[in-house]
């Protein structure tokens, strides 16, 4: 088994939650843990595509190609999907994309298959946060 190259962690609050972001580096693999409340209830493998696909000079960055696995949760949840598809895509993105474990709150996004507002303004926080831990 590798040894871990780096960790951080970010703690931070958004409206009346505690989140605890925490991210362990290896050298191919990132885990990735969003606690919400002192809670993560749904893990995703979230695998990195080949580099011919991300080397193909006619995808976009809406095709990207990111598509999490969901290893232990509801896997019907979209919200959850997208919200780990958005991390992946950051990752994609980084100076050293890899495969991720993603470990997280879904209760926090409410149900999968049911819009909220506010919504949209939850994934832009764990999205930011994440990009400030691969900084």
């Amino acid at each position: 088994m590798e040894s871990a190259s780096g960790s951080k962690e970010i703690i931070d609050r958004y409206e009346n939650d505690h989140f605890s972001f925490q991210l362990i580096e290896f050298d191919d693999k990132i885990i990735l843990n969003v606690m919400i409340n002192g809670i993560v209830d749904t893990t995703l493998d979230i695998p990195m595509p080949t580099q011919s696909h991300i080397n193909d000079p006619l995808q976009d960055e809406q095709s990207l190609g990111v598509e999490p696995v969901v290893l232990l949760g509801d896997p019907h949840n979209i919200k959850i999907q997208v919200v780990a598809s958005q991390i992946g895509k950051v990752v994609q993105l980084s100076r050293r994309p890899r495969n991720i474990i993603l470990s997280i709150a879904s209760r926090y996004f409410g149900k999968g298959d049911v819009t909220q507002d506010g919504d949209f303004e939850k994934v832009m926080f764990v999205v930011q946060h994440v990009k400030e831990l691969l900084s």
